[in-house]
């Protein structure tokens, strides 16, 4: 079965991932004229469709967790223009219109003996896990009707709540599949059921943490733990008949340079905050190390510096080092490249940390502010380019100290543009849930039940493991300077210093209501900082994080003022193309339903 695997993958995986993108599907629309019927359709070729159609859905759903949580950029000013009937059309068809109906032909061909045990209940556990995602993105949602054309021709919502519900069921039955499962093959596990009985059992972690049974999720064991549990797609670096890259790579590593913008609130959490890069040539003792040891493996940087953000220099090289452009007095804004550098600061941000990233991050991290919208200026040679993790691209091994050499005017600093074929070839990975996650959702578990130490350990964890993991991608670029990777005893100051942080920090702070920026981090704005960078290239629990806790409070604020921003998402819309087929669905005037599980809880920063 490992070939069928193998030749369709390469057949499908040509036309991208990311299935179901329009949102144009109806729910009753379950007839592809290129799919086989059920009785010509091969078990195998089916499984393989429902794992392509559940990685699409994960990156459908990834993108908006991401955008939420600052993790990518988010482009465009207007919450509701932003998460309107796109918001999820993505993994609405791809579990109606092709997961749960391959379920059923898959279903059909299962004879007495139970001989595609395996297919069912690792198709069963994915269908849970985008069924928990709509819901979550969209509170109530068809499940009961949904499938059932000739009994139910316009399928009705069912109540979000009891839709959950049905998923933490189905899970059950999932894994009552897998326990009479002689074995099989696919494409995250290779057909080890024992890890795919983990991953159920963090999808049920997932839910006791969603709906507030702490103690369960604290509880809950046999879980995703470690780096050999971790669920991921693998891809590859074939580019043309089929393009097997990972998509972020084929988007920034063309001949016309990168086309994906970055998070400045990323990366500035990353390099410790503009006040901290000093640590960087200023010789600070190694117990203040806060720049993060994963910063070159995220990001690849293709400029020196950004218009009207701040550099190292170094006047010649037997000189010291100065900062940039001070050191000379020179303006350092370049209208043609990024517009904003000429720009004062949004009302709303000034005085705040905000101010400082709002259009330029240190150290030529060149990316966009949380809902920037403006054109696109000729800057994809000089704009911040994803790097070896997760995309499989470049490791940065910039120099971080460019030279003047003796008043030539030349800055001798080894810029390196990107480029078709650069890095490791677009070999990165999807990861859908990693051991690091599933340690910070047992933090957070644990400080709500007030036990913050049992948190730290887990946090302490989460950060190790998520470290462990990107830097093992190093390997992925043959031209990563090796010499310039993390060592264990940076890293271990680096965790020393982010756990010290969190044990001094205070449980809980007030905000400035003015600036609307809290006065100090508390335990959960460094747990929740910490979370969301580990959760870059596999976003999906950022929002519910968001919406679940209200942290971290830390969050950049979005370039428009709130007033025109509108509120912060508690939910997308349905698809409109759903919307318009199915008279039983009736659209929502704007994002504010709250899903059953949420409280409301505000978070100053939206």
């Amino acid at each position: 079965m490992k070939k069928i695997y193998k030749y369709l993958l390469m057949t499908v995986i040509a036309s991208g991932t990311m299935f179901y993108s329009c949102d144009t599907l109806e729910l009753e629309d379950l007839t592809d004229p290129n799919s086989l019927s059920p009785d010509l359709a091969d078990a195998d070729l089916l499984l393989n469709t429902i794992q392509l159609n559940f990685l699409g859905a994960m990156q459908d759903q990834q993108s908006n967790g991401s955008a939420l949580g600052r993790i990518t950029n988010m482009f465009g000013r207007v919450y509701y223009n932003n998460f309107g009937s796109g918001t999820v059309s993505g993994s609405w068809g791809a579990l109606y219109s092709g997961i749960m109906p391959d379920i059923q032909a898959i279903e059909s061909q299962n004879g007495e003996d139970n001989t595609l045990a395996f297919h069912l209940g690792i198709s069963k556990a994915m269908a849970a896990h985008i069924l928990m995602g709509l819901v979550d993105a969209l509170g109530d949602v068809p499940y009961s009707e949904a499938n059932n054309p000739v009994d139910y021709p316009s399928p009705g919502t069912d109540d979000d709540e009891a839709v959950y519900a049905e998923a933490l069921a189905l899970l059950d039955v999932a894994e009552g599949h897998l326990d009479s499962a002689l074995g099989g093959d696919d494409l995250f596990y290779g057909g080890d059921i024992s890890k795919w009985k983990k991953y159920i059992n963090t999808l049920r972690l997932r839910y006791h943490l969603t709906t507030g049974n702490y103690a369960a999720a604290l509880a809950q064991t046999n879980v995703i733990e470690t780096a050999a549990d971790d669920m991921y797609f693998s891809y590859g670096d074939q580019e043309l008949q089929p393009d097997t890259r990972h998509p972020w790579y084929s988007s920034d590593y063309t001949d016309s340079g990168a086309n994906r913008y970055a998070s400045t609130w990323l990366m500035n959490q990353m390099i410790g905050g503009s006040a901290q890069w000093f640590n960087l040539w200023t010789g600070t003792p190694q117990e203040e190390i806060v720049v993060d040891p994963r910063r070159r493996y995220y990001f690849y940087r293709q400029s020196w510096n950004t218009p009207g953000g701040i550099s190292l220099i170094t006047l010649d090289v037997n000189g010291g080092a100065y900062v940039f452009p001070d050191a000379f007095g020179a303006d350092n804004t370049n209208l043609t490249t990024l517009q904003c550098s000429g720009q004062v600061a949004p009302i709303h941000i000034q005085l705040t940390p905000d101010e400082d990233i709002w259009c330029s991050t240190a150290l030529g991290y060149w990316g966009r502010a949380h809902g920037n919208d403006e054109g696109t200026p000729p800057d994809n040679f000089t704009r911040t380019a994803v790097g070896v993790y997760p995309a499989g691209g470049s490791y940065d091994n910039q120099n971080e100290f460019p030279t003047y050499v003796n008043g030539s005017g030349d800055l001798g600093f080894p810029t390196g543009a990107v480029g078709r074929g650069n890095g490791g070839g677009g070999a990165g990975i999807w990861p859908i849930y990693m051991s690091s996650y599933v340690k910070f959702m047992k933090a957070e578990a644990a400080m709500w039940q007030g036990d913050t130490s049992t948190a730290a350990t887990y946090m302490q964890q989460g950060i190790e493991e998520s470290i462990a993991r990107v830097q093992s991608m190093g390997i992925v670029d043959p031209d990563a300077d090796a010499t310039m990777f993390p060592s264990a005893e940076y890293n271990a100051t680096f965790v020393a210093n982010i756990m010290a942080e969190f044990n001094a920090a205070p449980t809980t702070t007030a905000y400035d209501a003015t600036i609307m920026y809290p006065t100090a981090k508390d335990k959960m704005d460094i747990l929740g900082e910490q979370y969301l960078v580990a959760l870059y290239g596999g976003a999906n629990d950022a929002w519910n994080f968001i919406r679940r806790t209200g942290y971290p409070r830390t969050l950049q604020r979005s370039l428009s003022d709130p007033a025109e921003s509108g509120p912060f998402p508690r939910t997308g819309t349905y698809p409109s193309g759903e919307v318009s087929a199915n008279p039983s669905i009736n659209q929502r005037p704007n994002n504010n339903t709250l899903v059953f599980w949420d409280a409301g809880i505000v978070n100053p920063a939206n």
